[in-house]
């Protein structure tokens, strides 16, 4: 996984110490990884704000969507950092293809124009809390706060505490999306179809993003690998289960192994995959 990497061309020290407050904001506000982080903020406050306060009004489709559309916004800018100006050349659309922010970005867009599912917001908006707060720890606080200034000490506090905060919780918080990925998302958005708020074929696009992960994404393969231990223990292993039963699943199983095992591209998720 790679939300630990910094945002992109992340440079903490640009803006001058001894310059104004509004200048130095000035500076920061003026960039492309400000925008990056305006993504991720926005779509933590909105999907918080639909989680929380509006999910069974009309105002929660409007949070929903707007915590979508800063998803579009921060992954594209970081696709666009690492990959260029979009070309019409094999070459790109294979490198692009395989940079598993461009398959959080698909699916986002997805999302975005299908009904509201509350769980598609869990791996978003978890990228995005520790996103946030990195950014606010290297760039917000040092161009608010100087090493010139008087309250520097507190501002170097605060900063140790986002940073402990994001080592304890990072790694446990990345693992969950993970399992939550496989074990919480999949199952509802197959009971969605049944509901009428998922088409029938999001189930189909979204296990071709779950094949991505877990080709390139060591945790997303445990989360499976759990899973499959689990089915086995209920199904295969159960001496109450029917003989055609068990047929049936371990056919099911093995052929669902064989499609996520077919490798889809040489050298895993390249270019910006690790930023997101």
């Amino acid at each position: 996984m790679s939300s630990t990497n910094p945002p992109p061309s992340q440079a903490p020290n640009q803006t001058a110490p001894n310059q104004p407050l509004v200048m130095r904001l000035k500076s920061l506000v003026l960039t492309a990884q400000f925008l990056w982080f305006a993504g991720h903020l926005t779509t933590v406050v909105q999907a918080l704000s639909y989680l929380v306060v509006y999910r069974l009004s009309a105002e929660g489709a409007r949070s929903y969507s707007r915590a979508y559309m800063g998803t579009l916004l921060s992954y594209g800018i970081i696709l666009y950092k690492a990959h260029g100006i979009p070309q019409i050349s094999r070459a790109y659309m294979q490198r692009i293809l395989l940079d598993e922010n461009t398959q959080y970005l698909l699916l986002a867009l997805i999302w975005l124009t299908s009904s509201p599912i509350s769980v598609t917001l869990i791996p978003y908006t978890t990228f995005s809390v520790f996103h946030s707060i990195t950014f606010i720890r290297t760039d917000v606080l040092p161009a608010i706060v100087p090493p010139t200034s008087a309250q520097v000490s507190l501002s170097r506090r605060l900063q140790q505490s986002l940073l402990q905060f994001v080592q304890r919780y990072q790694a446990s918080a990345l693992r969950m999306v993970a399992y939550a990925e496989v074990y919480v998302t999949l199952p509802v958005l197959v009971l969605s179809v049944f509901t009428g708020r998922a088409s029938i074929l999001s189930p189909f696009l979204y296990a071709n993003f779950l094949r991505f992960r877990y080709i390139f994404s060591p945790t997303t393969k445990q989360a499976f690998n759990d899973l499959r231990i689990r089915l086995d223990g209920m199904i295969e292993q159960n001496a109450s289960t029917p003989t055609w039963a068990k047929a049936m699943y371990v056919k099911a199983r093995d052929y669902l192994i064989q499609y996520a095992s077919v490798d889809v591209g040489a050298g895993g998720a390249a270019g910006g995959g690790a930023a997101r």
